[in-house]
């Protein structure tokens, strides 16, 4: 939880608690009234549209790119939502049939559920740790022994007590990402090619056993069940933050955001289903409800979310970001010259005379320790269009190229190159410096007084000028790019360019 800010701990609380009841609660009145749905199926209904997943918020946060309270506090309330809905779904379920139909919540069926969740998770993630710590694995066998002992804990639990397999699996990554005894970064890249993977075929699976015609009979009801989900349901749970360091503006604007996402989508099919082969009265409803209520508030969060994040002034500035690794005199004299055109430079350094010369010069520093095998845990790193790394040990810099390019696009990572006998271990990164000048002569060029500006591409250079970086957007300003001149000196004519350049 070291990712999980405290600043936003007490707003993501009430909302996966006072949040979470206020959603149920009238979302099960709602398809009651609007749909008219029997009230057991209607508690079901409302218990599957809890969740609000980090499958479908986290791209809308990337687009809107709203302040960094909003983010953190949306994203992690999507990433405790999931398992808290579906187990609440996963009871009521329970009790529906249970009970023959009557909607009896049983919390002793959910706080057992949990229990036994969280005491696999737990276990195995402790028999797994040693494992890991051993060293005898490769990257590729800790990997499959991580799914391997996911999927036993998931079994596990399910086997104790039915249904309580998620609850496990959820317990157990949080477990294994808070520990300290083993780096669990190997699991990322399988992670990201993973998960879209099965997103998309999960998606596929599930939308072939719908009939839009089934969608569409719902009609204006459903329309009416949805806005009242987007436009009631959503404001009251976030006016449960009221009170917090949360400012009215921010609320307003985290109201916009509801979209329900695969959990919803894969529950559904799952209860309604079952329901419909016991017999039960309208459970044929649970499926098209479902997933109209998926693509409606999908629909209204992409459109609405980003209107009002401008009409707010919080719709998130596009500048590309350059991440300096390292502030020597002329990296910073650079991202003073970008910052003014611009763009968002951020710099870490652990050098005291770095840090003191980037902060008078406005710019801003982290100095947190910094593991390049974990990017996603570098303060800064986030968003960044081009990283440069250019400290003054060379080895350093090679070690930085090397591990960052495993996460991240190779040619968003460029690095200060070494002394002419230094051996060049690491290839894949860009040159920082074109060969024909070098960093000696750039570093002597500052020290007698020469300056970094920004020219347009079509405006003539000062003698003896020397570029350094080029700003590309394409013609309708959609899109920006940064990147070295050493690196591609020559641009398409359909963007425009600015050159940042080293003057006398």
């Amino acid at each position: 939880f070291d990712q999980f800010p405290r600043a936003v701990r007490p707003a993501v609380l009430r909302l996966i608690t006072l949040g979470v009841l206020i959603t149920w609660g009238l979302g099960a009145v709602g398809a009651i009234l609007l749909l008219g749905l029997s009230t057991p199926i209607a508690v079901l209904v409302g218990a599957i549209l809890i969740v609000s997943g980090p499958t479908v918020v986290l791209p809308l946060l990337s687009f809107v790119r709203p302040p960094d309270r909003v983010r953190a506090t949306l994203k992690w309330e999507g990433v405790m939502m999931d398992p808290i809905g579906a187990l609440v779904a996963v009871v009521v379920f329970a009790s529906l049939t249970a009970s023959n139909g009557l909607s009896t919540f049983s919390v002793e069926q959910f706080v057992l559920s949990l229990a036994v969740g969280v005491g696999s998770g737990l276990i195995f993630a402790i028999l797994l740790v040693p494992i890991l710590a051993t060293h005898r694995l490769s990257g590729r066998d800790k990997v499959a022994a991580t799914l391997m002992m996911v999927v036993a804990a998931f079994l596990v639990a399910d086997l104790v007590y039915a249904d309580s397999g998620l609850a496990a699996a959820l317990v157990m990554g949080i477990a294994l990402i808070n520990q300290s005894r083993v780096n669990m970064t190997y699991i990322d890249e399988f992670k990201a090619t993973l998960i879209p993977i099965l997103l998309g075929i999960l998606f596929i699976l599930l939308a072939a056993n719908i009939d839009v015609g089934d969608v569409i009979k719902l009609g204006l009801p459903g329309l009416a069940f949805v806005a009242f989900l987007a436009f009631v349901v959503r404001p009251l749970a976030v006016l449960t933050t009221a009170g917090l360091a949360i400012t009215w503006k921010e609320r307003f604007l985290m109201m916009t955001i509801s979209a329900r996402g695969v959990v919803a989508a894969a529950t559904a099919p799952v209860f309604g289903l079952a329901l419909v082969d016991k017999g039960m009265k309208g459970a044929d409803e649970i499926v098209p409800v479902v997933f109209l209520v998926i693509a409606g508030t999908v629909l209204i969060s992409a459109i609405l979310s980003p209107l009002v994040a401008r009409s707010l002034g919080m719709l998130g500035k596009s500048a590309p970001s350059v991440f300096f690794v390292g502030a020597p005199r002329w990296a910073t004299a650079l991202g003073t010259a970008l910052e003014a055109a611009g763009a968002e430079v951020r710099f870490w350094t652990v050098d005291s005379v770095q840090i003191e010369r980037a902060k008078t010069a406005g710019l801003s520093v982290s100095t947190e320790p910094i593991d390049p095998r974990d990017p996603d845990r570098i303060t800064g790193l986030s968003g960044v269009a081009l990283i440069a790394i250019a400290t003054t040990d060379d080895a350093l810099n090679q070690l930085f190229a090397y591990e960052l390019s495993q996460a991240l696009e190779p040619d968003q990572i460029y690095r200060v190159p070494g002394p002419e006998n230094a051996l060049e271990v690491v290839r894949n990164a860009g040159r920082l410096i074109r060969t024909d000048v070098g960093i000696d002569e750039v570093e002597k060029r500052i020290e007698s007084g020469q300056e970094f500006a920004v020219f347009d591409s079509d405006a003539e250079l000062p003698d003896g000028a020397v570029p350094l970086l080029v700003l590309e957007t394409t013609r309708n300003l959609s899109h920006l790019d940064l990147f070295f001149y050493c690196d591609r000196p020559d641009s398409p004519q359909r963007r425009l360019r600015r050159v940042a350049a080293l003057v006398p």
